[in-house]
């Protein structure tokens, strides 16, 4: 399969593309606009192609660059994109924005990797595995897979498995809607749980700031973290004691607004993508 890649020298391009060289079922086609792309990528033993040559044949063309300038790149890139290509972007805010072009001889296709999940990373024999918190290539992940528009059978499956070995390894790809990948992300792991998270990291600085030992206070909030994840998530056959879920019952009015659910609804994610890819 030939497979170009835009924007190949960036940190997810770099990644993919180490995934993919080697593979003899892949002929890479690379493209990387910047000087300090084509020398981390000749570090790896790869080179670029000019635009022209490496969209002319393409069979997948992999949007591996920001969501701040993939409206911009996909308008110079999809109209010359020979029929029967298959577009394959890294994150849905584009495709649920309507920020791309649509050409209907043009398959469109979203991927996303869900990251190697929490207690996931206890199961890895490797010591480096279990600190790939981002999923580098060394601990196991899931990948999230949606058909934007066109073909949802052979071609789609051939993409899906070239999305699998982008993120490997992967235990297994979730086949949902662009309008559900957008659900996942931004609202559910980049609004809520970032900004849960976020907030979190502020109160545990306040702490500090009031006279606890930072150390103290680390371990402390680090251990009850993992715990009430562990419960709240259900991993663990354990309660939260009447204390602990009297102060999480009060907590909700304390920190989130009544309403606080309606990231996830419609408006609000459009809202949200339409800032990610640009605006407007």
């Amino acid at each position: 399969m030939q497979v170009a890649i835009l924007g190949a020298g960036g940190n997810m391009g770099r990644r993919i593309s180490r995934s993919l060289q080697g593979n003899d079922d892949y002929k890479l086609r690379l493209v990387e606009p910047s000087e300090r792309g084509w020398d981390l990528l000749k570090e790896m033993g790869l080179s670029v192609e000019d635009p022209g040559s490496a969209l002319s044949g393409a069979e997948v063309v992999i949007f591996a660059v920001p969501d701040l300038i993939v409206r911009e790149v996909a308008a110079e890139t999809v109209p010359k994109l020979d029929a029967g290509t298959s577009m394959l972007f890294l994150d849905p805010a584009a495709i649920a924005a309507n920020r791309i072009p649509r050409r209907d001889d043009v398959n469109c296709y979203v991927t996303h990797p869900t990251h190697p999940p929490l207690y996931s990373l206890l199961d890895e024999s490797d010591a480096d595995a279990r600190r790939d918190f981002w999923g580098g290539g060394l601990a196991r992940q899931a990948i999230v897979f949606a058909v934007g528009w066109g073909d949802g059978g052979p071609i789609a499956n051939q993409v899906e498995r070239l999305a699998a070995t982008m993120f490997a390894p992967v235990t297994r790809s979730h086949r949902i809607s662009v309008d559900q990948m957008a659900m996942l992300e931004p609202a559910l792991s980049e609004t809520l749980t970032n900004g849960c998270v976020s907030l979190i990291h502020e109160g545990l600085q306040r702490v500090i700031d009031a006279g606890v030992p930072k150390d103290a206070a680390q371990d402390f909030l680090m251990g009850h973290f993992q715990i009430g994840i562990a419960i709240i998530f259900e991993q663990l056959n354990w309660r939260l004691s009447a204390g602990a879920q009297m102060a999480l019952e009060k907590a909700h009015s304390a920190l989130f607004k009544d309403d606080w659910y309606r990231i996830f609804e419609r408006d609000s994610i459009m809202e949200s993508v339409r800032a990610i890819t640009g605006g407007d």
